[in-house]
């Protein structure tokens, strides 16, 4: 099952819509990234979504949860965190935030430790 048919069907969800591809490319020049296919498929069908306490990053004009101003922000304050991963939540709690890579695998940082990888895609991750 797809990443976003998955969240979707997650208690209390509630998604935007989704983002036309130029405005997610822009998001990934902005970025020097690449997004990973389900993150790209997610900003494209949904764009925003929460779900059973998650707040995943997304394309919106709302900062704090927007992937760019959060990705740059968080980038500031980590410093050495690899520059082709972006955030795709802040979970709120010891400064743990969590990334992804281009090749979908999902790593959480907390203050004060090292990057660690939790899972290796998006419905692995929010199926933990």
């Amino acid at each position: 099952m797809k990443f976003v048919d998955i969240i979707k069907e997650m208690p209390d969800y509630i998604g935007s819509n989704g983002r036309d591809k130029n405005t997610i490319a822009e998001a990934e020049k902005e970025l020097g990234v690449t997004f990973a296919g389900d993150y790209h498929e997610y900003l494209e069908k949904i764009g925003l979504a929460c779900f059973d306490g998650h707040e995943l990053t997304g394309l919106t004009k709302t900062s704090r949860l927007n992937v760019v101003s959060v990705t740059v922000e968080q980038r500031e304050q980590l410093g050495n965190i690899d520059a082709s991963w972006y955030v795709i939540e802040e979970v709120g709690i010891d400064g743990i935030v969590i990334w992804q890579s281009a090749d979908g695998s999902i790593y959480a940082t907390a203050l004060n430790s090292k990057a660690r990888k939790i899972a290796n895609s998006l419905s692995e991750y929010i199926s933990k």
